[in-house]
Protein backbone atom coordinates (compact mmCIF):
# COMPACT_ATOMS: atom_id res chain seq x y z
CA UNK A 1 0.00 0.00 0.00
CA UNK A 2 2.90 2.15 0.88
CA UNK A 3 4.44 1.70 -2.35
CA UNK A 4 1.64 2.32 -4.21
CA UNK A 5 0.54 5.69 -2.48
CA UNK A 6 4.00 6.70 -3.02
CA UNK A 7 3.64 6.11 -7.07
CA UNK A 8 0.29 7.97 -7.11
CA UNK A 9 0.15 10.38 -10.19
CA UNK A 10 -2.18 13.29 -9.07
CA UNK A 11 -3.48 13.60 -13.03
CA UNK A 12 -4.73 10.07 -12.96
CA UNK A 13 -8.24 9.40 -11.77
CA UNK A 14 -8.32 7.79 -8.35
CA UNK A 15 -10.40 4.31 -8.09
CA UNK A 16 -12.02 4.92 -4.64
CA UNK A 17 -14.74 7.46 -4.24
CA UNK A 18 -13.08 10.03 -1.30
CA UNK A 19 -10.03 10.08 -3.64
CA UNK A 20 -12.20 10.73 -6.41
CA UNK A 21 -14.26 14.12 -4.88
CA UNK A 22 -10.90 15.11 -3.73
CA UNK A 23 -9.58 15.15 -6.98
CA UNK A 24 -12.63 16.67 -8.79
CA UNK A 25 -12.60 19.79 -6.03
CA UNK A 26 -8.87 19.96 -6.91
CA UNK A 27 -8.93 20.04 -10.54
CA UNK A 28 -12.14 22.18 -10.77
CA UNK A 29 -10.44 24.83 -8.84
CA UNK A 30 -7.97 25.25 -11.20
CA UNK A 31 -10.38 25.28 -14.26
CA UNK A 32 -11.75 27.95 -12.75
CA UNK A 33 -8.55 29.87 -12.04
CA UNK A 34 -7.49 29.53 -15.61
CA UNK A 35 -10.54 30.59 -16.62
CA UNK A 36 -11.11 33.71 -14.54
CA UNK A 37 -7.48 34.70 -15.73
CA UNK A 38 -8.57 34.33 -19.00
CA UNK A 39 -10.94 36.64 -19.12
CA UNK A 40 -9.13 39.50 -17.24
CA UNK A 41 -6.69 39.07 -19.91
CA UNK A 42 -9.11 39.57 -22.91
CA UNK A 43 -10.69 42.24 -20.99
CA UNK A 44 -7.35 44.00 -21.01
CA UNK A 45 -6.44 43.07 -24.20
CA UNK A 46 -9.93 44.60 -25.09
CA UNK A 47 -9.21 47.54 -23.71
CA UNK A 48 -5.78 48.01 -24.60
CA UNK A 49 -7.47 47.84 -28.13
CA UNK A 50 -10.33 50.49 -27.50
CA UNK A 51 -7.72 52.73 -26.19
CA UNK A 52 -5.43 52.90 -29.28
CA UNK A 53 -8.85 53.24 -31.55
CA UNK A 54 -9.22 56.80 -29.14
CA UNK A 55 -5.90 57.81 -29.72
CA UNK A 56 -5.62 57.35 -33.13
CA UNK A 57 -9.00 59.16 -33.59
CA UNK A 58 -7.96 62.09 -31.71
CA UNK A 59 -4.42 61.86 -33.31
CA UNK A 60 -6.22 62.36 -37.18
CA UNK A 61 -8.76 64.90 -35.35
CA UNK A 62 -5.47 67.13 -34.73
CA UNK A 63 -3.78 66.63 -38.13
CA UNK A 64 -7.13 67.70 -40.05
CA UNK A 65 -7.32 70.78 -37.36
CA UNK A 66 -3.74 71.54 -38.30
CA UNK A 67 -4.61 71.07 -42.42
CA UNK A 68 -7.69 73.24 -42.15
CA UNK A 69 -5.53 76.13 -40.37
CA UNK A 70 -2.60 75.57 -42.58
CA UNK A 71 -5.02 76.34 -46.08
CA UNK A 72 -6.99 79.15 -43.86
CA UNK A 73 -3.13 80.90 -43.10
CA UNK A 74 -1.90 80.13 -47.19
CA UNK A 75 -5.14 81.80 -48.43
CA UNK A 76 -4.66 84.75 -46.10
CA UNK A 77 -1.24 85.45 -47.46
CA UNK A 78 -2.50 85.40 -50.69
CA UNK A 79 -5.39 87.58 -50.88
CA UNK A 80 -2.84 90.07 -48.93
CA UNK A 81 -0.70 89.41 -51.78
CA UNK A 82 -3.18 90.47 -54.22
CA UNK A 83 -4.35 93.06 -52.30
CA UNK A 84 -0.97 94.76 -52.33
CA UNK A 85 -0.58 94.45 -55.96
CA UNK A 86 -3.94 95.94 -56.85
CA UNK A 87 -2.53 98.66 -54.59
CA UNK A 88 0.69 99.01 -55.61
CA UNK A 89 -0.40 100.06 -59.53
CA UNK A 90 -3.86 101.80 -59.19
CA UNK A 91 -2.08 105.32 -58.93
CA UNK A 92 0.26 104.16 -61.71
CA UNK A 93 -2.87 103.30 -64.31
CA UNK A 94 -5.53 105.53 -63.21
CA UNK A 95 -3.57 109.16 -62.10
CA UNK A 96 -2.26 109.78 -65.06
CA UNK A 97 -1.76 113.59 -65.71
CA UNK A 98 -1.15 115.31 -69.13
CA UNK A 99 2.90 115.56 -67.96
CA UNK A 100 2.85 111.71 -67.02
CA UNK A 101 2.09 110.79 -71.09
CA UNK A 102 5.84 111.76 -71.86
CA UNK A 103 8.04 109.53 -73.39
CA UNK A 104 9.16 107.05 -71.51
CA UNK A 105 12.78 107.21 -72.17
CA UNK A 106 12.81 110.88 -70.11
CA UNK A 107 11.55 109.89 -67.36
CA UNK A 108 13.69 108.09 -64.62
CA UNK A 109 12.89 104.66 -63.43
CA UNK A 110 11.31 106.01 -59.89
CA UNK A 111 8.51 107.17 -61.61
CA UNK A 112 6.48 103.90 -61.45
CA UNK A 113 5.22 104.33 -58.03
CA UNK A 114 5.06 100.69 -56.66
CA UNK A 115 7.18 98.81 -59.19
CA UNK A 116 9.28 97.25 -56.89
CA UNK A 117 6.33 96.37 -54.68
CA UNK A 118 4.87 94.16 -56.89
CA UNK A 119 8.03 92.41 -58.23
CA UNK A 120 9.02 91.57 -54.77
CA UNK A 121 4.83 90.55 -54.05
CA UNK A 122 4.86 88.36 -56.82
CA UNK A 123 8.18 86.74 -56.39
CA UNK A 124 6.81 85.92 -52.51
CA UNK A 125 4.12 83.82 -53.98
CA UNK A 126 4.22 80.05 -53.67
CA UNK A 127 6.28 78.66 -56.37
CA UNK A 128 7.07 74.85 -56.64
CA UNK A 129 10.49 73.24 -54.62
CA UNK A 130 11.44 72.14 -58.33
CA UNK A 131 11.47 76.15 -59.73
CA UNK A 132 13.23 77.61 -56.71
CA UNK A 133 16.70 77.01 -57.90
CA UNK A 134 18.45 79.52 -59.82
CA UNK A 135 18.94 77.48 -63.29
CA UNK A 136 15.26 76.10 -63.19
CA UNK A 137 13.28 79.55 -61.82
CA UNK A 138 11.40 80.67 -64.85
CA UNK A 139 10.94 84.83 -65.16
CA UNK A 140 8.17 85.92 -62.78
CA UNK A 141 8.20 89.16 -65.01
CA UNK A 142 9.35 89.76 -68.40
CA UNK A 143 11.32 92.96 -68.28
CA UNK A 144 12.21 92.86 -72.18
CA UNK A 145 10.11 95.21 -74.62
CA UNK A 146 8.33 93.48 -77.75
CA UNK A 147 9.09 95.00 -81.45
CA UNK A 148 6.97 97.47 -83.16
CA UNK A 149 4.59 95.76 -85.33
CA UNK A 150 4.80 98.21 -88.08
CA UNK A 151 7.95 100.66 -89.32
CA UNK A 152 5.52 103.70 -88.78
CA UNK A 153 4.88 103.10 -85.04
CA UNK A 154 8.78 102.68 -84.03
CA UNK A 155 9.20 106.34 -83.85
CA UNK A 156 6.20 106.51 -81.60
CA UNK A 157 6.20 107.09 -77.99
CA UNK A 158 6.14 102.96 -76.71
CA UNK A 159 5.71 102.33 -73.17
CA UNK A 160 6.35 98.65 -73.46
CA UNK A 161 10.22 99.65 -73.54
CA UNK A 162 10.13 99.71 -70.00
CA UNK A 163 6.60 97.75 -68.94
CA UNK A 164 5.69 94.33 -69.37
CA UNK A 165 3.32 94.38 -73.26
CA UNK A 166 0.99 92.20 -71.26
CA UNK A 167 -0.12 94.94 -68.97
CA UNK A 168 -0.50 97.87 -71.62
CA UNK A 169 -3.86 98.93 -72.77
CA UNK A 170 -4.77 98.41 -75.97
CA UNK A 171 -4.13 101.20 -78.59
CA UNK A 172 -7.74 102.64 -80.26
CA UNK A 173 -6.30 103.14 -83.77
CA UNK A 174 -4.27 99.33 -83.25
CA UNK A 175 -5.03 97.50 -86.77
CA UNK A 176 -5.67 93.74 -87.00
CA UNK A 177 -2.48 91.66 -86.51
CA UNK A 178 -1.32 90.26 -90.03
CA UNK A 179 -1.21 86.35 -90.05
CA UNK A 180 -4.21 86.28 -87.70
CA UNK A 181 -7.98 85.74 -89.26
CA UNK A 182 -10.34 88.73 -88.36
CA UNK A 183 -11.98 88.67 -85.16
CA UNK A 184 -15.85 87.91 -85.76
CA UNK A 185 -18.01 90.74 -85.44
CA UNK A 186 -19.73 90.74 -82.35
CA UNK A 187 -23.13 91.50 -83.60
CA UNK A 188 -26.47 90.73 -82.83
CA UNK A 189 -26.75 89.15 -86.29
CA UNK A 190 -23.46 87.70 -86.17
CA UNK A 191 -25.10 85.92 -83.25
CA UNK A 192 -28.29 84.37 -84.33
CA UNK A 193 -26.12 83.32 -87.67
CA UNK A 194 -23.58 81.22 -85.53
CA UNK A 195 -26.22 79.89 -83.02
CA UNK A 196 -28.24 78.50 -86.48
CA UNK A 197 -25.38 77.38 -88.32
CA UNK A 198 -24.25 75.26 -85.20
CA UNK A 199 -27.48 73.72 -83.19
CA UNK A 200 -30.65 72.43 -85.15
CA UNK A 201 -32.85 73.11 -81.94
CA UNK A 202 -31.93 76.30 -81.80
CA UNK A 203 -32.81 77.37 -86.30
CA UNK A 204 -36.37 78.04 -85.41
CA UNK A 205 -35.93 80.87 -82.61
CA UNK A 206 -34.67 83.06 -85.41
CA UNK A 207 -36.43 81.70 -87.76
CA UNK A 208 -40.36 83.18 -89.01
CA UNK A 209 -41.43 79.58 -90.10
CA UNK A 210 -40.06 76.10 -89.38
CA UNK A 211 -38.02 74.22 -91.67
CA UNK A 212 -39.49 71.73 -94.38
CA UNK A 213 -39.39 68.39 -92.75
CA UNK A 214 -37.05 65.99 -94.44
CA UNK A 215 -36.95 62.54 -94.87
CA UNK A 216 -35.21 60.94 -91.98
CA UNK A 217 -31.78 59.12 -93.80
CA UNK A 218 -32.64 55.03 -94.21
CA UNK A 219 -30.54 53.08 -91.46
CA UNK A 220 -27.22 51.72 -92.09
CA UNK A 221 -27.35 47.78 -91.51
CA UNK A 222 -24.17 45.97 -91.48
CA UNK A 223 -24.27 42.87 -93.48
CA UNK A 224 -24.93 39.39 -91.35
CA UNK A 225 -22.24 37.16 -90.45
CA UNK A 226 -22.85 33.75 -91.88
CA UNK A 227 -22.57 30.23 -90.82
CA UNK A 228 -21.67 27.31 -93.50
CA UNK A 229 -22.60 24.09 -92.16
CA UNK A 230 -20.87 21.66 -94.30
CA UNK A 231 -20.67 17.53 -94.57
CA UNK A 232 -18.20 15.60 -97.03
CA UNK A 233 -20.65 12.25 -96.07
CA UNK A 234 -24.60 11.87 -95.94
CA UNK A 235 -26.45 10.62 -92.43
CA UNK A 236 -24.33 13.08 -90.08
CA UNK A 237 -26.74 15.75 -88.75
CA UNK A 238 -26.65 18.25 -90.84
CA UNK A 239 -30.06 19.58 -91.80
CA UNK A 240 -30.96 18.84 -87.74
CA UNK A 241 -28.37 20.93 -86.43
CA UNK A 242 -29.36 23.56 -88.58
CA UNK A 243 -32.72 23.62 -88.01
CA UNK A 244 -32.36 23.22 -84.40
CA UNK A 245 -29.64 25.64 -84.27
CA UNK A 246 -31.38 28.49 -86.26
CA UNK A 247 -34.14 27.62 -83.39
CA UNK A 248 -31.84 27.98 -80.58
CA UNK A 249 -30.93 31.49 -81.60
CA UNK A 250 -34.53 32.03 -82.14
CA UNK A 251 -34.83 31.66 -78.29
CA UNK A 252 -32.28 33.94 -77.78
CA UNK A 253 -34.32 36.77 -79.87
CA UNK A 254 -32.14 36.74 -83.50
CA UNK A 255 -33.77 37.29 -86.80
CA UNK A 256 -31.45 34.19 -88.47
CA UNK A 257 -32.23 33.51 -92.45
CA UNK A 258 -32.36 29.76 -93.08
CA UNK A 259 -30.77 28.52 -96.51
CA UNK A 260 -31.18 25.28 -98.07
CA UNK A 261 -29.38 24.78 -100.79
CA UNK A 262 -30.74 21.17 -101.49
CA UNK A 263 -33.25 21.85 -104.09
CA UNK A 264 -35.55 19.15 -102.30
CA UNK A 265 -34.44 19.24 -98.62
CA UNK A 266 -35.78 18.79 -95.54
CA UNK A 267 -34.91 22.01 -93.53
CA UNK A 268 -39.03 22.89 -94.07
CA UNK A 269 -40.53 20.23 -92.21
CA UNK A 270 -38.93 20.97 -89.13
CA UNK A 271 -40.56 24.23 -88.48
CA UNK A 272 -44.09 22.29 -89.28
CA UNK A 273 -44.41 22.96 -92.97
CA UNK A 274 -46.38 20.04 -95.31
CA UNK A 275 -44.56 20.90 -98.58
CA UNK A 276 -41.30 22.38 -100.68
CA UNK A 277 -41.83 25.62 -102.53
CA UNK A 278 -38.12 25.84 -103.60
CA UNK A 279 -37.34 29.80 -104.72
CA UNK A 280 -39.83 31.50 -102.59
CA UNK A 281 -39.15 33.16 -98.93
CA UNK A 282 -40.94 31.96 -96.04
CA UNK A 283 -41.30 33.15 -92.60
CA UNK A 284 -41.88 30.71 -89.81
CA UNK A 285 -43.42 32.42 -86.62
CA UNK A 286 -43.45 31.35 -83.21
CA UNK A 287 -46.63 30.88 -81.21
CA UNK A 288 -48.45 33.93 -79.92
CA UNK A 289 -47.28 33.56 -76.37
CA UNK A 290 -44.10 33.31 -77.07
CA UNK A 291 -41.02 36.09 -77.37
CA UNK A 292 -39.00 34.04 -79.75
CA UNK A 293 -38.13 35.49 -82.97
CA UNK A 294 -39.39 34.59 -86.41
CA UNK A 295 -37.19 32.18 -88.54
CA UNK A 296 -37.02 32.99 -92.45
CA UNK A 297 -36.39 30.52 -94.85
CA UNK A 298 -35.26 30.11 -98.63
CA UNK A 299 -34.57 27.10 -100.76
CA UNK A 300 -32.40 27.64 -103.62
CA UNK A 301 -31.08 25.71 -106.70
CA UNK A 302 -27.61 26.14 -107.27
CA UNK A 303 -28.02 25.31 -110.57
CA UNK A 304 -30.32 27.58 -111.79
CA UNK A 305 -28.05 30.40 -110.73
CA UNK A 306 -25.61 29.44 -113.87
CA UNK A 307 -22.29 28.19 -113.58
CA UNK A 308 -19.98 28.90 -111.00
CA UNK A 309 -17.84 30.55 -113.49
CA UNK A 310 -19.86 33.39 -114.20
CA UNK A 311 -19.10 37.19 -114.18
CA UNK A 312 -21.59 37.46 -111.24
CA UNK A 313 -21.92 35.36 -109.13
CA UNK A 314 -25.79 35.33 -108.51
CA UNK A 315 -26.27 32.77 -106.28
CA UNK A 316 -24.47 35.03 -103.18
CA UNK A 317 -26.00 37.82 -105.21
CA UNK A 318 -29.70 36.09 -104.21
CA UNK A 319 -28.44 35.56 -100.50
CA UNK A 320 -27.33 39.10 -100.31
CA UNK A 321 -31.04 40.41 -101.17
CA UNK A 322 -32.33 37.98 -98.51
CA UNK A 323 -30.28 38.75 -95.83
CA UNK A 324 -31.30 42.43 -95.21
CA UNK A 325 -33.28 43.24 -92.06
CA UNK A 326 -31.91 39.58 -90.56
CA UNK A 327 -29.35 39.10 -87.86
CA UNK A 328 -27.49 36.18 -88.81
CA UNK A 329 -27.37 33.94 -91.81
CA UNK A 330 -26.94 29.82 -91.83
CA UNK A 331 -26.49 27.72 -95.27
CA UNK A 332 -27.11 24.50 -95.36
CA UNK A 333 -24.61 22.91 -97.61
CA UNK A 334 -25.29 20.34 -100.25
CA UNK A 335 -23.56 17.39 -99.03
CA UNK A 336 -20.36 17.01 -100.69
CA UNK A 337 -20.83 19.38 -103.15
CA UNK A 338 -17.45 21.19 -104.02
CA UNK A 339 -19.32 24.24 -106.43
CA UNK A 340 -21.74 25.20 -103.99
CA UNK A 341 -19.46 25.58 -101.14
CA UNK A 342 -17.18 27.66 -103.46
CA UNK A 343 -19.73 29.76 -104.37
CA UNK A 344 -20.82 30.34 -100.58
CA UNK A 345 -17.16 30.98 -99.68
CA UNK A 346 -17.29 34.18 -101.17
CA UNK A 347 -19.60 35.05 -98.83
CA UNK A 348 -16.80 34.59 -96.06
CA UNK A 349 -18.59 32.43 -93.77
CA UNK A 350 -17.63 30.96 -90.84
CA UNK A 351 -17.67 26.86 -91.41
CA UNK A 352 -19.09 24.59 -88.95
CA UNK A 353 -18.71 20.33 -89.65
CA UNK A 354 -20.48 18.31 -87.78
CA UNK A 355 -18.95 14.50 -87.59
CA UNK A 356 -19.89 11.01 -86.25
CA UNK A 357 -18.02 9.37 -83.66
CA UNK A 358 -16.96 6.93 -86.04
CA UNK A 359 -13.21 6.17 -88.21
CA UNK A 360 -14.71 7.30 -91.10
CA UNK A 361 -14.58 11.43 -89.43
CA UNK A 362 -11.18 10.19 -88.60
CA UNK A 363 -10.04 9.49 -91.97
CA UNK A 364 -12.18 12.59 -93.82
CA UNK A 365 -10.84 15.52 -91.55
CA UNK A 366 -7.50 16.02 -93.12
CA UNK A 367 -9.30 15.85 -96.66
CA UNK A 368 -11.95 18.80 -95.34
CA UNK A 369 -9.14 20.90 -94.14
CA UNK A 370 -7.34 20.20 -97.35
CA UNK A 371 -10.30 21.60 -99.36
CA UNK A 372 -11.18 24.66 -97.49
CA UNK A 373 -7.45 25.34 -97.10
CA UNK A 374 -7.63 25.94 -100.84
CA UNK A 375 -10.96 27.00 -101.30
CA UNK A 376 -10.71 30.02 -98.85
CA UNK A 377 -12.84 33.02 -98.21
CA UNK A 378 -11.65 36.60 -97.84
CA UNK A 379 -7.91 36.80 -97.98
CA UNK A 380 -6.46 36.95 -94.28
CA UNK A 381 -9.23 35.18 -92.94
CA UNK A 382 -8.70 31.59 -91.52
CA UNK A 383 -10.74 29.52 -93.50
CA UNK A 384 -10.30 26.34 -91.73
CA UNK A 385 -13.69 24.67 -90.33
CA UNK A 386 -14.74 24.55 -87.10
CA UNK A 387 -16.26 20.77 -86.01
CA UNK A 388 -18.45 19.03 -83.39
CA UNK A 389 -19.07 15.76 -82.78
CA UNK A 390 -22.98 15.12 -83.25
CA UNK A 391 -24.81 11.77 -81.67
CA UNK A 392 -22.20 10.82 -78.77
CA UNK A 393 -22.69 8.39 -76.58
CA UNK A 394 -20.31 8.74 -73.09
CA UNK A 395 -20.63 5.52 -72.27
CA UNK A 396 -19.10 4.02 -75.51
CA UNK A 397 -15.11 3.53 -75.75
CA UNK A 398 -15.19 4.31 -79.47
CA UNK A 399 -16.79 7.89 -78.97
CA UNK A 400 -14.40 8.74 -76.34
CA UNK A 401 -11.33 7.44 -78.33
CA UNK A 402 -12.54 8.93 -81.14
CA UNK A 403 -12.75 12.24 -79.65
CA UNK A 404 -9.27 12.43 -78.02
CA UNK A 405 -7.99 11.16 -81.70
CA UNK A 406 -9.66 14.49 -83.52
CA UNK A 407 -8.30 16.20 -80.19
CA UNK A 408 -4.68 15.68 -81.50
CA UNK A 409 -5.57 16.45 -85.68
CA UNK A 410 -7.72 19.75 -85.67
CA UNK A 411 -6.88 21.24 -81.43
CA UNK A 412 -9.04 24.15 -80.69
CA UNK A 413 -11.38 24.13 -83.78
CA UNK A 414 -13.35 20.62 -82.00
CA UNK A 415 -15.66 22.15 -79.83
CA UNK A 416 -15.45 21.56 -76.39
CA UNK A 417 -18.95 20.34 -76.08
CA UNK A 418 -20.62 17.53 -78.31
CA UNK A 419 -24.38 17.17 -78.91
CA UNK A 420 -25.32 13.74 -77.26
CA UNK A 421 -27.43 11.12 -78.71
CA UNK A 422 -31.21 11.16 -78.44
CA UNK A 423 -33.91 9.18 -80.24
CA UNK A 424 -35.86 12.66 -79.14
CA UNK A 425 -34.10 14.07 -82.71
CA UNK A 426 -35.46 11.78 -84.99
CA UNK A 427 -38.89 11.77 -83.36
CA UNK A 428 -39.24 15.98 -83.13
CA UNK A 429 -38.85 15.83 -87.35
CA UNK A 430 -42.10 12.91 -87.06
CA UNK A 431 -43.60 15.66 -85.02
CA UNK A 432 -42.77 18.43 -87.51
CA UNK A 433 -40.90 20.71 -85.25
CA UNK A 434 -37.81 20.46 -84.02
CA UNK A 435 -36.13 18.98 -80.64
CA UNK A 436 -36.03 22.42 -78.80
CA UNK A 437 -39.92 22.81 -78.59
CA UNK A 438 -40.25 18.62 -78.82
CA UNK A 439 -38.06 17.61 -75.19
CA UNK A 440 -37.24 21.27 -74.34
CA UNK A 441 -35.84 19.71 -70.95
CA UNK A 442 -33.45 17.05 -72.34
CA UNK A 443 -29.92 17.14 -72.81
CA UNK A 444 -29.18 17.39 -76.34
CA UNK A 445 -31.55 20.75 -75.75
CA UNK A 446 -29.02 21.73 -73.34
CA UNK A 447 -26.58 20.98 -75.77
CA UNK A 448 -27.74 23.04 -78.52
CA UNK A 449 -28.00 25.97 -76.08
CA UNK A 450 -24.42 25.62 -75.68
CA UNK A 451 -24.03 25.48 -79.50
CA UNK A 452 -25.84 28.97 -80.04
CA UNK A 453 -24.17 30.45 -77.06
CA UNK A 454 -20.74 29.23 -79.00
CA UNK A 455 -22.19 30.88 -82.28
CA UNK A 456 -22.51 33.84 -80.79
CA UNK A 457 -19.52 34.63 -79.25
CA UNK A 458 -17.91 33.85 -82.54
CA UNK A 459 -19.35 36.91 -84.27
CA UNK A 460 -22.51 39.12 -83.02
CA UNK A 461 -25.18 39.71 -85.02
CA UNK A 462 -26.09 42.06 -87.10
CA UNK A 463 -27.76 45.09 -85.76
CA UNK A 464 -29.74 48.27 -87.57
CA UNK A 465 -28.48 51.22 -86.41
CA UNK A 466 -30.12 54.79 -86.31
CA UNK A 467 -27.71 57.10 -85.00
CA UNK A 468 -28.09 60.46 -85.95
CA UNK A 469 -31.22 60.13 -86.82
CA UNK A 470 -34.36 62.45 -85.31
CA UNK A 471 -37.48 61.69 -85.23
CA UNK A 472 -40.31 63.46 -86.58
CA UNK A 473 -43.66 64.57 -86.52
CA UNK A 474 -46.21 62.27 -88.56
Amino acid sequence: MTERKGHFDPNETPEDVASLYSWANLHGAKYRDFSSSRAQTRERARQRVEQAMEEERLRSHQNAGTQRAEDETRRGEFAAQQDAQQSAWQPSRLDRSPASQAAPSDRPHSEYPGREDLASALRGLAVPPSYRSAANAPPLMREESYAPRNPSAASEPNESATRPAWLMPEREGAGPQPGLPPAPEDTLQGSRERLATRWFALRGVFESSLPPAQAAPAPVAPRAPVMAVFSLAGGVGKTSLVATLGRALSARGERVLLVDTAAYGLLPFFFGACDQRPGFLRTFSPPAASGDAPIQMITLDPDAFGSESAAQEALTAEIVKHARGVGRVIVDLATASGSTTRRIMRLSPQVLVPLLPDMNSVVSVSSIDAFFDHNGGAPGMSSLPHYVLNQFDSSLPLHLDVREVLREQVGERLLPFVLRRTPAVSEALAEGMTVMDYAPNSVVAEDFASLAGWVKSLSAPATTSFRGVRWSER
